[in-house]
């Protein structure tokens, strides 16, 4: 049976964490720069429109729950 050893190099300064940063920090704007606006804009609005999807259940009782409680509230002043 053999064994495997892994050994990695771990490194604490400050100037390592600052250059990984900016490592992550270039890929970032590499992306968003090379990524297409118009794909971005679809994706965005098919998100908005699943997100009001997924609210709408939770919405509609809150919604008729006010609107009872509205008529509640009138029938009792009158």
């Amino acid at each position: 049976m053999h064994t495997i050893k892994i050994r990695r190099t771990i490194t604490t300064s400050k100037r390592a964490k600052h250059s990984e940063r900016r490592r992550f920090l270039r890929f970032a704007q590499n992306f968003f720069a090379e990524e297409n606006h118009l794909e971005f804009a679809v994706e965005a609005v098919l998100f908005g429109l699943l997100l009001a999807i997924s609210a709408w259940p939770i919405v509609a009782p809150i919604v008729a729950a006010v609107s009872t409680i509205n008529e509640f509230l009138r029938a009792g002043a009158v």
